[in-house]
């Protein structure tokens, strides 16, 4: 097995813990409710631009559905897809 390969399960692991580097892509695990109720759906992706608490919480930039900027959960994120360049 590669050590790409085993990283990607181990982060796939639902108890492995999640660290994300800034400026990685992540995307939610599961819907997000913002302090003024607008709700992030899961799989919104966005990029990590703060860690918070050696990787307890990360400072995400959403673009989509709506611009915003929140501190998630590590447990809410996974990181995102790769799409083909």
């Amino acid at each position: 097995m590669s050590v790409r390969r085993a990283i990607e399960k181990l982060h796939s692991s639902p108890d492995a813990p999640r660290t994300f580097p800034e400026h990685s892509m992540v995307a939610l695990l599961s819907g997000f409710t913002l302090e003024d109720g607008r709700l992030l759906p899961p799989k919104a992706e966005g990029a990590v631009v703060g860690v918070w608490a050696d990787g307890e919480a990360y400072e995400v930039e959403f673009d989509k559905p709506f611009h915003a900027v929140v501190t998630v959960p590590a447990a809410k994120l996974r990181q995102a897809e790769r799409r083909p360049a």
